[in-house]
């Protein structure tokens, strides 16, 4: 059956129509949501995710139109609900104080590594939010630039603009300070 005859008979009928189409979309919702999380959700996140899309289409059921299908109504929901599970299992990137150093490193060693840490801390309360995250996400958390871009919605381009003005700047601060071998 056609989409748009699946959507006019959801908003007639409902529950039979919604379960056809659980069954027909749900291979479709679940690779949009394997392809956006980019393997950052695991197997249960996934499938709570399909089932919460499925719901909120039924919510909205009344809201759809039949002139634009299901599938993109479909993709959509999958990706907000990928973005917002992502959303929810980052650590806040506010403090770098919980990170800890490797402990083979000397005492000498392991103080002026705190120190800078405490002037890198004191930098990034300085920068504005996004270029924050993204200095953490890279440095702090391991995230590529691609990665970043997709979790903040933006270009990948800028994930590296931001993130060199931050190195640079961070340099800058760090050399007036003593710290010249950054």
């Amino acid at each position: 059956m056609a989409e748009n005859g699946l959507i006019a008979e959801l908003k007639g009928s409902g529950e039979s129509a919604l379960y056809r189409i659980v069954g027909e979309f749900s291979g479709y919702v679940m690779t949009v949501i394997r392809n956006f999380a980019g393997g950052a959700l695991s197997a249960q996140d996934m499938e709570e995710l399909c089932s919460d899309v499925f719901y909120k289409l039924w919510l909205h059921r009344e809201n759809l139109d039949e002139k634009y299908g299901l599938k993109p109504y479909l993709s959509v929901c999958a990706k907000n609900a990928v973005k917002n599970r992502l959303r929810q299992l980052r650590q806040p990137y506010d403090d770098i104080d919980g990170l800890e150093l490797p402990s083979e490193l000397s005492v000498e060693k392991t103080a002026e590594l705190n120190e800078m840490m405490r002037h890198i801390n004191n930098a990034l309360t300085e920068l504005s939010e996004d270029d924050r995250e993204v200095f953490l996400r890279y440095f702090f958390y391991g995230e590529k630039t691609a990665e970043i871009a997709r979790a903040m919605a933006i270009n990948e381009n800028t994930a590296r603009s931001k993130l060199m003005r931050t190195r640079n700047k961070l340099k800058d601060y760090l050399e007036q300070r003593g710290f010249d071998y950054v």
